[in-house]
This record gives structure tokens, C-alpha cells and sequence, in this order.
């Protein structure tokens, strides 16, 4: 799978396998300068250290894995080679003695190989295939509404959910910087798994088609111009016009598996929308007949004006928003105590 397929949801994935490719080199190098410190601890069951140097390798192989998975999307095998190079310079790099080095220098001739031999795969691919681009209207998206967005940021739900985030990111930036170790392994592994659900959640997300209504809690109806209608897929792309009782017309697309209310007919729907955020659009199945014969009247007798084509934030944008603003500030009240 190309990066090109992951669409606008491939930076959490990537920035994971960034986390874990740094993960990697720096257990690696815990291990080659702090090994023959480890003080050990033996009873009749084996034996046992709480020292990070004493257990790094055992856990930079799953790291190592994880950032070449990850990475395999965009860079392929290159990927694997990379994992590879850097735990060998972890290894390498200020080492205590000569243990293993053979086995390092090893890795990195693996390592390059790999490197290497994904490159001129991923070239040779794209020179025999060229991939399309994305075309159509929703295709560059639209601009989200800011006040919308802003008002989904600052919402309880959102809060309650970005503080933990926050909590784990600040906890791995302060380790990093100046804070205690452990802190900083359990906040990268903590921001790697949530960027990791992050990618997964936007996997099927796509800028400028409307999301669905979760309940028809707070929806209104809502006449709307139909412009195009399109087949994507098994569904139904209806590209609407969507005249609210209050605030701007605004255009979007529309998915549904089936072509209701006569649309291609009558050139006209009647929608439901979220007020608070407009992004949000079905098609009902049944809508009230009053209600439908009205919108397209409104349709056909209204000289529409040119309306500006309304983006979609991805799902996790306003948490992410509200989880970056609670990092910030908590990193500043660390910096000033």
C-alpha cells in the first residue's frame, strides 16, 4: 500500500514510526553504555533488574518491529533497513567495550542493504506505475468553519477526553528534556499509541464529504441544490447545496447507498444538518412530504448564489486541537515551577 492510499490520515502513522524508530536507536544505546553497570538481583527464580539497560534490547526488537511495520506504507522494505542501521548505531555509538561489535557491524551492512534494495524497488514502481490523482470537487476538501471547530474544541466531552493525552505527551517531553527516565519511556510509548488509534480512526475519512448524523438529536431540515450526482464505489455521491434557515448556503457532498427522494429528478433534496456543525448532513430516507415539496420550490425559484465548498475536519481533530493546547500549557507550568 502506497502513502498516496492512506490519503490525509498518513501523518499519525508516520510520526508513530518516527517515535519508535528514535525508541529504537536510543534502547540500543542505553544498552552499549550502561550494560556493565546493571546490578542484578538473583534468587532461586531467576534473575532481575529495575535498570532500563538491563532489559533494552528484549524491548527495542518489538520497537524496531513496530517502526518498520509502520513505516512499510511509505518507505517499503527501506523501512526494515532503517530499524536496523539505527539500532546498530545505538549499539556502536560511545559502546563500553568491543562485545558484540561484530554483530553491530553486521546489522549495519544489513541494514544499508535493506535500505538500498527498498529504494530501487520503490523506484522501479514508479516508473512502471503511476498512481492517479485524487480528482472531483472534495478532492482539495473545503475550509472548515473555524467558530464550529472552536465551539467542538472547547466542548466538556473533548476536554475530558484530550486531558489523559495531554497528561501522556507532557509526561514524554518533559522526560525527554530534562525529567526522569521512566517518564519519558512511558510517555513515548503513551503518544505513539495514540497517535497509532489517531491514524486509525481517519483512516476512512475524507475531506469535503459530510459525516453522519449520530442521532437526530439537534438536526434541522433544510433545502438543497442538487449540482451532480456521481457513483463512488457502491454508494451514491450526491455534491448539494445546502440552504440552512440561518447562516450562509454552503456546498458538500453527500454519500448514501441509495438514490432517494427523486433527486436526479427534481434537481432538489430536502437535508438534515447540524446547526453547530454543518459538516455533519444526511439525505433522510423518508423526509415530511410538506417539508420536501417546500425545499424544492425554494429550489427552483431562488436564484442561488455561488456557495463555498465546506470542509470536514477529520475524526480526532478536535481532540488533537484541545490535546495540543493542554500540552502547551502544561509544559509551561512544569518550565515555571
Amino acid at each position: 500500500m502506497s502513502t498516496r492510499a492512506y490519503g490525509r490520515t498518513s501523518w499519525p502513522w508516520a510520526a508513530t514510526a518516527v517515535l519508535l524508530f528514535w525508541q529504537t536507536w536510543f534502547l540500543c544505546h542505553v544498552y552499549a553504555t550502561e550494560r556493565s553497570g546493571v546490578r542484578w538481583t538473583c534468587d532461586t527464580e531467576g534473575c532481575g533488574t529495575n535498570q532500563l539497560a538491563g532489559g533494552a534490547l528484549f524491548l527495542a526488537v518489538p520497537s524496531a518491529v513496530g517502526a518498520a511495520v509502520l513505516a512499510a506504507p511509505f518507505l517499503g522494505l527501506a523501512g526494515a533497513g532503517l530499524a536496523v542501521v539505527l539500532a546498530a548505531f545505538g549499539l556502536l555509538l560511545r559502546r563500553e567495550d568491543d562485545h558484540a561489535v561484530v554483530a553491530a557491524y553486521g546489522l549495519v551492512a544489513l541494514g544499508v542493504v535493506l535500505v538500498v534494495t527498498g529504494a530501487a524497488r520503490s523506484l522501479r514502481r514508479r516508473g512502471l506505475r503511476q498512481e492517479p490523482e485524487a480528482a472531483g470537487p472534495a478532492a482539495d476538501g473545503g475550509r472548515v468553519p473555524g467558530r464550529a471547530l472552536l465551539r467542538q474544541v472547547l466542548a466538556p466531552g473533548t476536554l475530558l477526553v484530550a486531558a489523559p493525552a495531554a497528561v501522556v505527551v507532557t509526561a514524554f517531553v518533559h522526560g525527554a528534556l530534562d525529567g526522569p527516565r521512566w517518564a519519558m519511556m512511558l510517555g513515548l510509548n503513551g503518544t505513539a499509541a495514540l497517535l497509532f488509534t489517531l491514524g486509525t480512526v481517519r483512516l476512512r475519512h475524507r475531506p469535503g464529504v459530510a459525516q453522519d448524523l449520530p442521532s437526530g438529536e439537534g438536526a434541522v431540515h433544510a433545502p438543497a441544490r442538487l449540482h451532480s450526482l456521481t457513483v463512488r464505489g457502491t454508494d451514491f455521491v450526491f455534491d448539494l447545496t445546502v440552504l440552512p434557515d440561518r447562516g450562509a448556503p454552503y456546498r458538500i457532498e453527500v454519500e448514501h447507498p441509495l438514490d432517494l427522494q427523486d433527486v436526479r429528478l427534481h434537481r432538489a433534496a430536502l437535508v438534515r444538518h447540524d446547526p453547530r456543525r454543518p459538516w455533519r448532513v444526511d439525505l433522510p430516507q423518508h423526509p415530511p412530504a410538506a417539508e420536501l415539496a417546500r425545499a424544492r420550490a425554494a429550489v427552483r425559484t431562488n436564484d442561488l448564489p455561488t456557495a463555498p465548498r465546506l470542509g470536514n475536519p477529520a475524526p480526532g481533530t478536535q481532540v488533537l486541537l484541545a490535546g495540543t493546547l493542554l500540552t502547551a500549557a502544561s509544559l509551561i507550568l512544569l518550565a515555571l515551577a
